[in-house]
């Protein structure tokens, strides 16, 4: 009788187990399935798509919020630099110099180093700022070279940039900043791009 007792207690022991973990599993999943309904809303007064209508990210300037990698991105600003989090973490800073700023990583490793002039845009992944990408606008169109080889020809218009004469992005409203020319540079990984434009067109404005 004892022993009966005692399988007994272990299946009942068994079977309250499982159903917890069903219970935290399906918690799990749907704690999930809402991050990425909240994540994947763009709500910015920019909003960047792909050619088919597929939103890849945005932002707003004012307050400065950034929507990028599925993510939103809000930020803690300082006269020097702007810190970037999500979901409570530090994800990007920006770092403030007299002729631009630094695109830093969450360690503060440095990603891009973008420097300003009156007529154009260097923009490198180094400190000396070798083989830096150069943005120039041009009579017809906009320009992209490295080391004085031309990259990317890039035109604004309808809402769309146009990259060596293919629409390759779609815009919410139309715009002929310069600076959205940098969404051509394959290089530069697409949320970075959307970080770098957002401060550039707040440094340009």
């Amino acid at each position: 009788m004892k022993k009966i007792y005692t399988v007994a207690l272990l299946c009942l022991l068994l079977i309250a187990s499982s159903c917890k973990t069903n219970t935290e599993n399906n918690a799990s999943k749907e704690t999930e399935a809402n991050h990425v309904v909240e994540t994947t809303n763009v709500d910015a007064q920019m909003v960047i798509s792909t050619a088919t209508g597929e939103k890849i990210g945005g932002f707003t300037l004012d307050p400065l919020t950034i929507y990028a990698g599925g993510n939103k991105h809000t930020s803690k600003n300082k006269p020097d630099k702007h810190k970037f989090y999500t979901n409570g973490s530090m994800v990007y800073e920006v770092k403030f110099k007299s002729e631009g700023f630094k695109l830093r990583d969450k360690n503060s490793e440095l990603l891009w180093k973008i420097k300003i002039y009156p007529d154009k845009i260097k923009i490198s992944n180094n400190e000396e700022n070798e083989n830096a990408f150069e943005i120039k606008r041009y009579e017809d169109k906009i320009k992209i070279k490295r080391n004085e080889e031309e990259l990317y020809a890039i035109q604004l218009g309808s809402s769309s940039v146009i990259i060596n004469d293919e629409a390759l992005y779609q815009l919410s409203s139309d715009q002929d900043s310069y600076a959205y020319a940098i969404l051509a540079i394959k290089e530069i990984p697409e949320d970075q791009k959307i970080f770098i434009l957002a401060e550039l067109l707040s440094q340009l404005q």
